[in-house]
Formats: structure tokens, sequence, C-alpha cells
């Protein structure tokens, strides 16, 4: 009997910001529901390029499983397609099983991010008090997120964040479960901000079009995939504009 292919997880199919889950996904599903409602509850100011006037927008997001098929090659315009930020999911709290599995597991994570110039990327660190009960070897509270931190972040520590029983209804849940909500959509604005700048100097690429060369074809290509991508972000009178 042959091995049945393992396909990736699509947890929506709306036409929606693409943002990848590694790591454990049963952990991420149990969240999912909390996550896909109130990430769009808050609005976040984009500080677009160009010197366009910032604007309030509300983020959703199409959350799929990671893999590295769904990283763009280089050359890739398909906006829409595009993964704009990676998520690693771990609830570890046991210094052997991270030694032994899951920090492999991120580095396999990151080189393939790497490979691909993907540079918009967050660590999530999931912390139970009732799971901590029942496991030996296990460093205090934050020792974890710190030596992830120091594995993989680098000079950016602030990629990986710690969140603390976010399915529970008390005070320290919540204020740990809306700053990783606040993060995560920082981190998508910025994703945005970089991704869209390689393609919106529309200018440059119609000053061109007397060059050798030239594709109208490619310019409406790119023209095109910019509205749809606007439209995704709900900023229609940009969408037209591009129309």
């Amino acid at each position: 009997m042959e091995p049945h292919e393992e396909k990736p997880i699509i947890y929506t199919m709306e036409n929606k910001p693409i943002v990848t889950c590694a790591g454990d996904q049963n952990l991420f599903t149990s969240l999912y529901g909390s996550l896909t409602q109130q990430l769009s509850r808050e609005p976040m100011e984009w500080r677009r390029s160009y010197g366009r006037a910032p604007k309030m927008i509300y983020l959703e997001a199409n959350f799929v499983q990671f893999k590295e098929e769904l990283l763009p090659k280089e050359g890739n315009k398909a906006l829409l397609t595009f993964p704009f930020l990676h998520i690693y999911w771990t609830d570890c709290c046991d210094t052997e099983v991270y030694k032994a599995s899951v920090k492999e597991d991120m580095q396999r994570w990151q080189a393939a991010l790497r490979l691909h110039g993907s540079v918009d990327w967050l660590i999530a660190v999931v912390e139970s008090d009732n799971k901590k009960k029942n496991k030996t070897n296990i460093l205090p509270r934050t020792s974890i997120v710190d030596k992830i931190r120091n594995d993989f972040c680098n000079k950016q520590s602030d990629r990986c964040v710690s969140l603390c029983d976010p399915l529970k209804e008390s005070s320290r849940s919540q204020e740990s479960w809306s700053s990783f909500l606040t993060k995560l959509r920082t981190l998508l604005l910025m994703s945005f901000t970089r991704n869209l700048g390689r393609f919106e100097d529309m200018r440059t690429l119609r000053e061109k079009r007397t060059e050798p060369g030239w594709s109208f074809c490619d310019y409406f290509m790119v023209q095109e995939e910019l509205a749809f991508v606007f439209e995704m972000l709900q900023q229609f009178e940009d969408a037209l504009v591009l129309y």
C-alpha cells in the first residue's frame, strides 16, 4: 500500500493575505478560531511609501500549513499567492525535547526561509501552567523563550513572543493574547510595505516603454496584480486608480 501523501492544510479559502504556519499544527488549530475572529477587530495605521497618506486598515489572513513549495521563487510577481508572514508554533516547555527535536525543526524552517529570501517570520511559544505541572527538566517560565531567542533571533528578539494560556479568561492571558495580535498586525503591515514597494513604482516601468524588450503584457500583469492586492486589503480607491 502506497504511503498517503500529506497535503497542506488550508484553513480558509477566502482571498486574503497568506500566512504560513509551521511547527505544532494541532496547537495552532486550537487557537485558529480565536485568531481569525480577533485579528481584524482593531485597525492598524498603514504608513506607505512614495509620500502616500497613511491609512487605517483592518487586517485579515488566510492561514495555511507551511510547505517549502509555497515560498516564492525569484522574480515571482504573483502577490496573491505570496506568503506575507511565516509563523512557527510550539508549546515546548521541556529542555530535552527542545534540544532533541524542536530546535532542529526550527533550524530546517529558518533555513528554508533564508533560501527563498523570506525575512518576515515570527516564533510563537505557547505556555500552559497545566502542561508545566506534568513535565520534568523544566526551566523557569521564560527560559525556553530566551533559549529560542538566543538560538534564532540574534538582534531580533521581538521575533519570538510568548503566549500565556491564551484560551483562558484571566487578565494575564488576555493581555498576552492582545500583545500577540498587535505584533502580528505590525509584522503583516511591515511585510506589505516591503513587498508591495517592489511593485508600486509603476512610473519607472512606464518610463522604460521605449527601451528594447519592454513588454506591455508584463507591465499590465504587474498593474493588475497590485490592484488585486489592494482589493484584498479593502483599499478600493487605490485599486481603482490602478485599473
